[in-house]
């Protein structure tokens, strides 16, 4: 794995000359002169079809970006990543969500454990565990509280596999805003309804305030003695969660070598197993194995992680494209663009090498998106007309689990006018208003359907994406120091705020915003 900047290589420069060629191209232009190009440049395996053609990219652009991928490691650094290496240098970690699918040599060790015996075991408590509560016929709700990974990840698969539920309603409650958790428990029964409390560490602030709130509300109606069973935890901190009230066989562990936004995979995934059973779960774990297997042995021309993580490169650092959209076309997988902002931008938007040096040129790109066809109605004006080009990815499932097969058939429809009308455009009108320049690149990934397995497989394959990207541009892309910024001052502000406390060390406008909410709010 090189730490030398990418843009001091060869094959940098190879591309850089690349694009300085293509620059008055057409993608459309592309497809005219070849008309295999959609052979050429898709991708086929196990309910998967990538489609990559409406890009700018030739066969010289792929195998230049190939030779930048082998002159920057990418292969090695994929095999230290399975092999369970410390790659999370910042906090001498290593990267092993692959490990929590089976994807891992079962020899792995971090800090003397076994890394497969652990997840073997976690795997099987969760069973038990997720097995009991789909049993007791009492329990009718569950509620995850949790935030960030704790919540993004469960909560995003919960409602693109909604239609396969036969457990208890799930709910989850993420921010400190208590708006959202009043009007839940409102809504709720507490004989009937069971906390997840979802926090590695069983520190974090909006979990853990969330939390009392709910052990609180739970002991206006049932006995101390009945808490028990209505309470179960995911963290690392055993002795807190012990202590909150929630017995010892009912807390399932973390490890620190997951992420917290690649966790859904671990016991993070409880609320999942509970509403559509362990062995729905396993089939989940089964689809992100697959494309671990496909990340792992295809070849870089053939590999469908590093052909969207390269093209990603491309744009980004090449034609200076500053954001990536996601289209997916299917109500149910209407959380993915939130998911993946967590995913991709607090992975890669870095401005530091590994070894801490500025980076000289830019990483992540802004992630947002929309499920189609509501995308269509929002921001795709701009994708089609504006003066910035955004690379999109458009999701489609072939099969659908609803009867209303001919809304399925329109919906399919809008997704691939979308991409046509994305690369080709219009011919130009008289009236420049209504002028569609095309040339906008778009990646089209058609699932069988939205099941476990294929969820298993997208997830992680835009979790492989990721990994390439961060390889490529040299940073680290597992940790997430930008996050702990804004904790560290809010701790500070919040108990100036709670004890009113004098200000003097605060520049004037927070200073002056402190004493308007004294003035406002505290007093009121």
């Amino acid at each position: 794995m090189s730490n030398k900047p990418s843009n001091a290589l060869p094959e940098w420069t190879a591309l850089q000359e690349l694009q300085a060629g293509l620059h008055s191209a057409h993608i459309k232009d592309l497809f005219d002169k070849d008309p295999e190009r959609f052979n050429r440049f898709s991708v086929s395996i196990n309910g998967l079809l990538f489609d990559y053609s409406k890009h700018m990219i030739t066969d010289a652009v792929q195998d230049a970006l190939v030779a930048l991928a082998k002159a920057k490691g990418l292969e090695d650094a994929r095999d230290q990543m399975f092999a369970g290496a410390p790659l999370n240098e910042t906090e001498n970690r290593a990267v092993l969500h692959v490990a929590l699918r089976g994807s891992c040599d079962p020899s792995v060790e971090v800090d003397g454990e076994n890394v497969c015996d652990f997840v073997h075991d976690t795997l099987a408590r969760m069973k038990d565990l997720s097995d009991d509560i789909r049993a007791d016929k009492k329990i009718k709700t569950v509620v995850n509280l949790g935030i960030g990974g704790s919540d993004l990840g469960p909560r995003m698969a919960y409602k693109a596999l909604k239609p396969y539920k036969d457990g208890p309603k799930t709910y989850f409650i993420s921010n400190i805003d208590a708006s959202g958790l009043h009007f839940r428990l409102n809504d709720l029964d507490a004989k009937s309804t069971l906390f997840v409390i979802s926090s590695k560490s069983f520190k974090t602030q909006e979990t853990y305030e969330n939390a009392k709130a709910a052990r609180e509300w739970l002991l206006k109606s049932i006995d101390e003695a009945e808490l028990p069973r209505h309470l179960v935890a995911v963290s690392n901190n055993v002795d807190a969660a012990t202590a909150f009230g929630i017995e010892h066989d009912r807390i399932l562990p973390m490890r620190d070598w997951i992420g917290g936004r690649y966790s859904v995979w671990s016991a993070i995934g409880l609320p999942l197993a509970i509403a559509y059973g362990f062995e729905k779960f396993q089939a989940f774990l089964d689809g992100a194995r697959t494309m671990d297997a496909h990340f792992k042995t295809a070849p870089l021309s053939d590999n469908i992680p590093f052909l969207m993580g390269a093209l990603g490169v491309w744009y980004r650092n090449f034609w200076d494209y500053p954001a990536h959209a996601l289209l997916p076309y299917s109500h149910d997988l209407r959380d993915l663009p939130t998911y993946m902002q967590q995913v991709d931008m607090e992975s890669n938007g870095k401005s530091v090498t590994r070894d801490g040096e500025p980076l000289p040129y830019d990483a992540g790109p802004i992630v947002f998106g929309e499920s189609g066809t509501n995308s269509q109605h929002t921001f795709m004006q701009l994708l089609h007309q504006s003066n910035e080009i955004v690379p999109a990815d458009i999701i489609a499932f072939v099969n659908t689990w609803h009867p209303y097969k001919a809304h399925h058939e329109k919906l399919l429809g809008h997704a691939l006018a979308q991409g046509k009308s994305l690369m080709e455009g219009a011919p130009p009108s008289y009236e420049p208003y209504k002028n569609y320049p095309g040339n906008r690149p778009s990646s089209t990934l058609v699932f069988d359907i939205l099941d476990f397995h294929h969820l298993g497989m997208l997830m992680a394959l835009y979790e492989h994406k990721i990994f390439v990207q961060g390889i490529l541009w040299g940073i680290n892309s597992f940790d997430q120091w930008g996050v702990e910024l804004g904790k560290s001052n809010a701790e500070k502000i919040i108990e100036h705020i709670e004890k009113q406390q004098k200000t003097k060390n605060y520049d004037s406008s927070t200073a002056g915003l402190i004493s308007y909410l004294h003035q406002k709010f505290i007093k009121s």
